[in-house]
C-alpha cells in the first residue's frame, strides 16, 4: 500500500489528540480547572482537523478514474410499423373464418318473463320499505 506510513502517522496524531482531550476533560470535570476545559476543546478541534486532513490525503492519493470507453454506435433503426387505423380497407382481412357458419346475435328478449317479474317485485318491495 502506497503512503501507508503517512496513514499511520495520521492515526497516531488522532490518537494523541484523543488522549489529550480525554485527560484535559477529566481534569476539568474532576478538578474544575478552567484551563483544562480550554485544552480539551483545543485537543478535540485538533483531532477533528487531523482526521479531515487524513480524508483529504486519501482522496488525493487515489489514482484518477480510468477514462470511459465511448459507446458503440447505435444499430440502424427498424422500419416503423403503421398503426391499424392507417391501413386501407382493402388491406384488412375478412373478420370471419370461411369454414364456420355465421351465428345470429342473441336476441334482446332472451331473459324470460318470470325473471323480469321477480326482479321488479323485489325492487318494488325494497323501495316501498323505505
Amino acid at each position: 500500500m502506497r503512503g501507508y506510513p503517512v496513514h499511520l502517522l495520521f492515526h497516531l496524531l488522532a490518537i494523541v489528540a484523543g488522549i489529550a482531550c480525554g485527560v484535559a476533560g477529566a481534569l476539568w470535570w474532576f478538578n474544575g480547572d478552567r484551563n483544562a476545559l480550554y485544552l480539551a476543546a483545543t485537543a478535540l478541534i485538533v483531532g477533528i482537523i487531523v482526521l479531515l486532513l487524513q480524508v483529504f490525503y486519501i482522496i488525493a492519493s487515489e489514482p484518477p478514474p480510468r477514462p470511459r470507453r465511448p459507446m458503440p454506435p447505435a444499430p440502424p433503426s427498424q422500419p416503423r410499423l403503421h398503426p391499424v387505423f392507417e391501413h386501407r380497407v382493402s388491406e384488412q382481412r375478412d373478420p370471419t373464418r370461411p369454414d364456420l357458419e355465421p351465428v345470429a346475435p342473441p336476441e334482446a328478449e332472451s331473459v324470460d318473463q318470470e325473471t323480469k317479474t321477480s326482479a321488479l317485485n323485489a325492487l318494488d318491495e325494497h323501495t316501498n320499505r323505505s
